[in-house]
C-alpha cells in the first residue's frame, strides 16, 4: 500500500457489544444516585472490592449476551448507525468517524499553521463582569476568520491524600475575565442538595493553569453563578459564592500572583451578583434565598455590600430587596437592580450606601446594569435562569443616571436576564430564543434574529463595531452582523461527545487578543481563535 492511501476496516458489532455502554452508563448512574461524586471516589478508594464486584458483574452479563447463540443462526443487517444528540440510545457509524479522522489528520498536516500567541493589553481600569461599564465583552481584537477551538480547560480539585481530580463534569456559568495574558474563572459541579465551586486562572495563549483555588480554610467553596472581577492594577480578583438556594456565602478576594485568598466576608445570604470596583471599594449585591414556588424571601430580603479591597473591611450594607444584579459604579454613584419582590432600579451613594433615587420597573431586574453616557440602560422580565413565567414578558429600559427618569421602554417577548451590551446597537438577550438590537436613541427595535430555534438566549452579548457573538442556552455561538443581524457562523460549545441537557450554557462571551473566551456546560473553558 502506498504511503498515505486510505484503508477502511469493517467493524462488526453484535448485540452484546451495543448495548455494553449502555450497561457501564446504568452501573455508573446507579452509584451516581447512591453517592455523590466525592464521596464515590473516595468509597472507591477505600473499599477497592466493591467497584471491581460491579465490574465483575457488568463484564459476566456482557459475556453471555456476547456468545448467546443468534436465533436460529439467522443473520440481520445491521442499520446505519446515526448519532442523536439528547436521545435514550447514541448509534455511531465508526467507519464514518474513523475516515472523517483520517481526512481531519491529513488536512492537519498539510494546513497547520502555528498561531502566533497574542498578547492582550493590560487596561488601566478595573475589568468587571462584561469588560466595562458598556458591558460589551470585549477588552481587545476579535478573531478574524472562522473560528477554531485553541484550547480547552477544565478545573481539578485536591482530594484528601493529595492526588488531583480533573473535574469534567464541572459546569462554567459564569462569564471569564481577561486581563493581561491571564484568565480568570469559576466552575459549578452540581451536588444536589450541594454544589462545589473552583476559582482558576489560566495562562490566556495556551490555558496552562496557574492557580487553582477549591477550598478556603479547609471548607469546600460552593458553586459559582458570579463573576470575577480583576482589580485595575491585576492584583487581586473578586468574586461572588453561591447560588440562588445557597445561605452562608462570601465575597471572595484573590491574590492574583499568589492564588492565594487575600480575604473573605461573610453573608448569610448568596453572591450570585458580580462586583464593580471604583477607587479602591469592591460592591456587590447579597441576594434573598426565596421559595422556589411563591418568589417570597424565607429570610432577609438583601442587601448591597461596600467592602475596602486592600484589606477586606466592610464599609457598609444598605437594604435593597433581591439585588441579584451585577452593579455598575461610577463618578461616587451605584447603580443596582432590585428583583423579584423589588421590582426597581436603584441608585446608592458609593461613600455611605444612602439612596439617591429609585424608579419602579414592571418586572424584577435581574440581570447586569450597563451605563453609558448618562444613561442607565437595564433588562428584566417575569422569569428567571430556571423559572418559565406561562405567559412570558420582559423589558428593557434606559434611565436618566442623574435622576432614574425614564426615557424610554422597550417591550420585549420573554425576561431579559443577561446584560444588554452598549455599542452600535444596544444589543439584548431575550429568554424568548433571540438577540435583539435597539436604537440607543428611543428603543425601537432595529433587527432581532433567533439563533438555535426557540432555544432561550440567556447570556449578554459580546459586541464589536462588525460582529455580536450571542450563546443559546443549548450551546450554539452564533457570529452576528451588527448591521442586520445576520449570522455569519454558529460554534457549538459543548464536548460533542456530551451535548449538554440541562439548558446551562449561560456563560457569556469575553473577547481580548484576538480570541473569545466562553464557559459552557459540559465543553469547560473554551478559547476560540480565528482561522
Amino acid at each position: 500500500m502506498l504511503v498515505g492511501d486510505l484503508a477502511v476496516v469493517p467493524i462488526f458489532v453484535n448485540a452484546g457489544a451495543a448495548i455494553l455502554p449502555a450497561l457501564a452508563a446504568g452501573i455508573a448512574t446507579f452509584f451516581a444516585l447512591l453517592f455523590k461524586p466525592k464521596a464515590l471516589l473516595k468509597a472507591c478508594k477505600e473499599k477497592p472490592l466493591v467497584p471491581v464486584s460491579v465490574v465483575l458483574i457488568g463484564v459476566g452479563i456482557w459475556a453471555a449476551v456476547r456468545f448467546w447463540p443468534a436465533h436460529g443462526g439467522e443473520t440481520h443487517e445491521e442499520p446505519k448507525r446515526t448519532a442523536s444528540a439528547g436521545s435514550g440510545t447514541v448509534y455511531i457509524d465508526w467507519t464514518e468517524i474513523a475516515l472523517a479522522r483520517i481526512k481531519a489528520k491529513q488536512r492537519g498536516e498539510v494546513k497547520k499553521v502555528e498561531q502566533p500567541k497574542v498578547a492582550v493589553e493590560a487596561v488601566d481600569a478595573p475589568v468587571i463582569f462584561r469588560g466595562g461599564n458598556h458591558r460589551l465583552g470585549a477588552v481587545g481584537p476579535a478573531p478574524s476568520g472562522e473560528l477554531s477551538l485553541a484550547w480547552d480547560y477544565f478545573p481539578s480539585w485536591v482530594d484528601d491524600d493529595g492526588t488531583v481530580e480533573t473535574v469534567d463534569s464541572a459546569m462554567i456559568l459564569s462569564s471569564p475575565a481577561v486581563h493581561g495574558d491571564r484568565v480568570y474563572a469559576a466552575s459549578c459541579e452540581l451536588d444536589p442538595p450541594d454544589s462545589y465551586g473552583i476559582v482558576f486562572c489560566v495562562d490566556a495563549n495556551t490555558g496552562e493553569t496557574i492557580w487553582s483555588i477549591d477550598q478556603i480554610d479547609g471548607e469546600e467553596i460552593k458553586g459559582f453563578f458570579s463573576s470575577p472581577a480583576v482589580t485595575a492594577d491585576g492584583k487581586y480578583v473578586l468574586i461572588g459564592q453561591g447560588l440562588h438556594p445557597d445561605s452562608e456565602c462570601q465575597l471572595i478576594c484573590i491574590d492574583t500572583e499568589s492564588g492565594k485568598v487575600h480575604w473573605t466576608v461573610e453573608s448569610d445570604l448568596h453572591i450570585e451578583s458580580s462586583p464593580a470596583i471604583e477607587n479602591g471599594v469592591a460592591y456587590v449585591g447579597c441576594g434573598a434565598i426565596e421559595d422556589p414556588a411563591t418568589h417570597k424571601p424565607t429570610s432577609h430580603t438583601g442587601y448591597v455590600i461596600a467592602v475596602r479591597i486592600a484589606d477586606g473591611k466592610e464599609l457598609w450594607r444598605r437594604d435593597v430587596v433581591d439585588p441579584e444584579s451585577s452593579p455598575i459604579v461610577k463618578d461616587g454613584v451605584v447603580y443596582i437592580g432590585s428583583g423579584f419582590n423589588g421590582k426597581a432600579v436603584v441608585a446608592l451613594n458609593a461613600e455611605n450606601g444612602e439612596e439617591l433615587w429609585k424608579t419602579e420597573t414592571p418586572y424584577p431586574i435581574t440581570g447586569a446594569v450597563t451605563l453609558i453616557n448618562g444613561t442607565v440602560i437595564v433588562g428584566g422580565g417575569n422569569g428567571d435562569f430556571v423559572f418559565r413565567d406561562p405567559n412570558p414578558a420582559g423589558v428593557v429600559m434606559a434611565l436618566d443616571a442623574k435622576t432614574g427618569d425614564v426615557k424610554w421602554t422597550a417591550d420585549m417577548p420573554d425576561a431579559v436576564l443577561g446584560a444588554v451590551a452598549a455599542g452600535k446597537y444596544f444589543v439584548a438577550p431575550v429568554a424568548a430564543g433571540k438577540v435583539v438590537a435597539l436604537d440607543p436613541a428611543s428603543g425601537e427595535q432595529v433587527w432581532s434574529t433567533a439563533i438555535s430555534g426557540q432555544a432561550p438566549v440567556l447570556a449578554g452579548a459580546a459586541v464589536t463595531d462588525q460582529f455580536v457573538y450571542a450563546v443559546s442556552h443549548d450551546g450554539y455561538m452564533a457570529k452576528l452582523s451588527i448591521d442586520d443581524g445576520s449570522i455569519l457562523e454558529k460554534t457549538y460549545i459543548n464536548e460533542k461527545t456530551r451535548p449538554g441537557e440541562q439548558g446551562l450554557s449561560i456563560s457569556s462571551p469575553m473577547i481580548g487578543g484576538g480570541r473569545i473566551y466562553v464557559g459552557s456546560e459540559t465543553g469547560g473553558l473554551r478559547c476560540y481563535e480565528g482561522s
